[in-house]
């Protein structure tokens, strides 16, 4: 049976979330291709490319900022619209043309937030000092707080396209700080190798009264958590290039004993002179 076009772009959506870093417009053109109907693709598609967007924490600038904003989860209300906490706005995205609309001032909705606010300022000074080109957001979330952290890659001219992206939760009632680390780099010279990794952790800190000094305190754990997440990444390649990869080769051949390279080179020296006339 035949599938709809319909339930091939369901099928096929499943590949864009999965698509590597910077390189969703190839997937989406390929599904494009796939499916040959424009208008059905159009209606379809916005719901996944939405997802794909907010789980990559894609980056907008809106109308005569410099700010970015993140979409993610956190700041996205029930009307599917999105939060910009720094201007204090907010406004619409067309997932399929990339495009920021409707943005409006929201300020009466949004109540202040001294503690989010040494967040961001702590956030933004962290990412400064170890993501080059990155991006760091803090959202309110039922009282506790998140903080969204991307740093992006592209370089397809040498054939690589790379993400390092972090979520950290702050739960206020428990002190606990929790937090999700996912790696993906695509390398595709003479070659497609892909490196996902994905690894969490959790600390509960100790009790702050002053904002400033909580605030400070939590990116100080933050920075010693990423560092001991990426040393375990280190650590278990290294293990795989030494160990693994080398026990997948067969260490003898079928006759069970190690080639002797010198009897060979003689054998062969002996069959050219053997073809030789004097």
């Amino acid at each position: 049976m035949e599938l709809s076009i319909r339930e091939k772009i369901a099928k096929a959506a499943a590949f864009l979330k999965s698509s590597p870093p910077g390189e969703i417009d190839d997937v989406f053109n390929d599904i494009r291709g796939l499916v040959n109907d424009d208008v059905v693709l159009q209606e379809e598609i916005g719901s996944y490319l939405a997802e794909c967007n907010k789980a990559q924490f894609y980056s907008v600038n809106l109308p005569n900022t410099e700010t970015k904003v993140l979409l993610t989860d956190y700041n996205q209300t029930d009307d599917g619209e999105f939060i910009d906490y720094e201007t204090k706005n907010i406004f619409e995205f067309d997932h399929l043309r990339l495009k920021v609309t409707n943005v409006r001032d929201y300020s009466d909705e949004i109540e202040m937030d001294s503690f989010r606010d040494e967040l961001q300022a702590e956030a933004e000074k962290y990412v400064s000092e170890h993501y080059l080109g990155g991006e760091a957001r803090v959202f309110p979330n039922d009282g506790n707080y998140v903080v969204c952290i991307i740093n992006n890659k592209y370089s397809p001219e040498n054939y690589w396209n790379g993400r390092w992206q972090c979520t950290w939760k702050y739960d206020t009632s428990t002190n606990m700080l929790s937090g999700t680390l996912k790696v993906n780099i695509h390398y595709y010279e003479d070659g497609n190798v892909q490196l996902a990794v994905e690894k969490s952790c959790e600390k509960e800190l100790i009790p702050e009264d002053d904002e400033q000094d909580l605030s400070e305190f939590i990116f100080l754990i933050i920075n010693n958590l990423e560092k001991e997440m990426q040393q375990s990444i280190n650590e278990n390649y290294d293990f795989l290039s030494e160990n693994t990869f080398k026990d997948l080769r067969r260490k003898l051949p079928l006759t069970k004993s190690k080639i002797d390279w010198l009897k060979i080179a003689n054998y062969n020296i002996g069959e050219h002179l053997g073809t030789v006339k004097f």
